[in-house]
């Protein structure tokens, strides 16, 4: 039961964070939301600082296992799996009329600055998430689909970095075209000409 009430709470903490940050989140709100009485917080986490650390951990792990889920999906190439992968993560920016962007990104910008704990831990989750985007990258570029004058963890920092901007600038624009000419821009700089 508490794990269960854990995860329902971080899930919460993720889609209300993602759409409207750190600070605004209220503790009131989420744990009326995730129907736990108001004294549990404590119970579950040390401090709402503790609490944003599991929800960046738990966001973090999920859309890893996600990304790894399409980028080391040996049937498609490598060009595929990323094109597949911008694909999906396009129908949920549209479901969400583009409000919601990246939790790391939001949290990058709004408490990185202010926490030296969620720094760390958020540039630790972004190293995890660079990993598998460089191997990916090097299998394509080993199979001749992608540019190999440029090093892959190189490219999968700019593919992170980027993308991050795109779904900020998308958020403000309320808009899909930022991240569409991220995406184009991506793809035209990884593929073989």
């Amino acid at each position: 039961m508490k794990e269960e009430n854990i995860n329902r709470i971080l899930d919460l903490g993720v889609e209300i964070i993602s759409r409207k940050g750190y600070h605004s989140l209220g503790l009131k709100e989420l744990l009326d939301e995730a129907g736990i009485p108001k004294g549990s917080f404590y119970y579950y986490f040390k401090s709402k600082e503790d609490f944003g650390q599991k929800v960046i951990n738990h966001y973090s792990e999920n859309t890893l296992k996600y990304i790894k889920e399409i980028l080391q999906d040996d049937s498609k190439s490598p060009g595929e799996r990323f094109r597949y992968m911008f694909k999906e993560r396009e129908k949920v920016y549209r479901m969400s009329g583009f409000k919601e962007g990246c939790l790391m990104g939001t949290c990058s910008t709004e408490l990185a600055g202010q926490y030296q704990s969620m720094q760390l831990l958020l540039e630790d989750k972004f190293s995890d998430w660079r990993e598998v985007i460089s191997q990916c990258i090097r299998e394509g570029q080993e199979q001749g689909e992608f540019q190999i004058d440029l090093p892959s963890d190189d490219l999968a920092d700019f593919i992170i970095n980027n993308w991050e901007g795109a779904m900020v600038r998308m958020k403000a624009a309320g808009a899909v075209k930022p991240y569409l000419l991220f995406v184009d821009y991506t793809m035209r700089l990884i593929l073989r000409s």
